[in-house]
């Protein structure tokens, strides 16, 4: 146990009652529409039973002030940096607890002559990562990294930088007048040079997913916090998107039978995918599956040989939510991308995101 002038802080200890305090904290922090929490997944964390638990090491804490929780968060190690990173962090609006938490922190990870703490992370890029820093206004949408708004303050506080950002941009839903005639003549373009678009079916996709994993190692590797892992963990982190994908709205690109391009867009389910698996959240689930409101472009990534594929790919995506008068959402876009705007005119909204550090004296 660590006393830090009012704020008593504990490690967290799997199935002891700091382990039930650690998951139960969101819940007061978050209306139940916002709650984006995966308990199952911070169980596997704290017991280090999580698919990447053997590639870093993980110690949560408790914060509590007169016997009452009012801060949490992670330690967390990976083996291949030197940095730490700072995951599955939750607080009330409070500076002061901020600070004397993160300098309590600070002081553990000093001793280990560690220079960085880096956050949030829930362990790794894959899990994952960022707070958000605009667009507080609406409920959040499936795998949007969510937060009080308050937290920006609380981290610049205790001496975090914000040092990457990243956009998600919101598009309204297509009029049935309306054409796109540069994604339709950039789709013909393709096709006319043999590429071939295609949806995969729900059985093929344990064979397609790792084709995708191949692709995503290579296009994603110069990303910031990008951390290799095998395809039997690739496997099991996602193993459960192939219950809510529909497929239909998944585009793979393949050039002389290699794939060359994928697009991945999910049903925006809000947090029902985090919420207990009852009948009828799974029946709103389903619902929502077939007749969603809004989709959400989770990945999307193309070889850089094949130059402009993206924006051909994605006349497939648009022909269909026109036609089922959804929205869109292109998720979690790092400002360095270069990436060809959806439907650049019919963009609504953004909400905008950071990476953290605390440079360690």
């Amino acid at each position: 146990m660590i006393t830090h002038s009012s704020l008593k802080i504990i490690p967290v200890v799997s199935g002891e009652k700091s382990e039930a305090d650690f998951l139960q904290f969101p819940q007061r922090v978050y209306k139940k529409e916002e709650l984006m929490q995966s308990v199952s997944e911070e169980q596997a964390q704290i017991s280090g039973q999580h698919p990447l638990s053997p590639t870093y090491t993980f110690q949560a804490f408790n914060g509590y002030q007169e016997g009452q929780m009012v801060i949490r968060g992670a330690l967390i190690k990976p083996h291949h940096l030197e940095d730490y990173y700072l995951g599955y962090f939750e607080a009330v609006d409070d500076v002061t607890v901020m600070i004397q938490f993160i300098q309590t922190l600070s002081e553990k990870v000093r001793d280990k002559n560690v220079q960085r703490i880096i956050g949030p992370v829930q362990g790794s890029f894959w899990l994952g990562y960022r707070m958000k820093v605009k667009g507080f206004e609406r409920a959040p949408f499936t795998s949007e990294p969510h937060n009080p708004s308050y937290y920006p303050k609380l981290w610049q506080a205790a001496g975090f930088k914000e040092v990457e950002h990243y956009t998600s941009n919101f598009y309204r839903s297509i009029p049935p007048q309306y054409e796109s005639k540069k994604l339709a003549k950039r789709y013909q373009l393709f096709v006319e040079k043999g590429y071939r678009f295609v949806s995969p079916k729900p059985e093929d996709w344990p064979t397609v997913s790792l084709e995708v994993f191949e692709l995503l190692r290579v296009l994603y590797k110069d990303f910031p916090l990008y951390q290799e892992v095998t395809a039997e963990q690739f496997s099991q982190i996602f193993a459960d998107l192939k219950q809510v994908i529909d497929f239909s709205m998944v585009k793979l690109a393949y050039k002389d039978q290699q794939l060359v391009g994928f697009l991945i867009t999910l049903p925006d389910y809000g947090n029902l995918i985090y919420q207990k698996m009852n009948l009828l959240n799974l029946a709103k689930i389903i619902y929502k599956k077939w007749r969603a409101k809004r989709y959400v472009i989770l990945y999307l990534g193309v070889d850089s040989k094949h130059l402009g594929l993206g924006l051909a790919m994605s006349y497939p995506v648009f022909k269909q939510v026109k036609q089922r008068k959804a929205e869109v959402v292109a998720a979690l876009i790092h400002e360095n991308t270069v990436t060809n705007r959806y439907v650049t005119e019919m963009q609504e909204d953004s909400h905008a995101y950071s990476l953290w550090m605390l440079e360690l004296e």
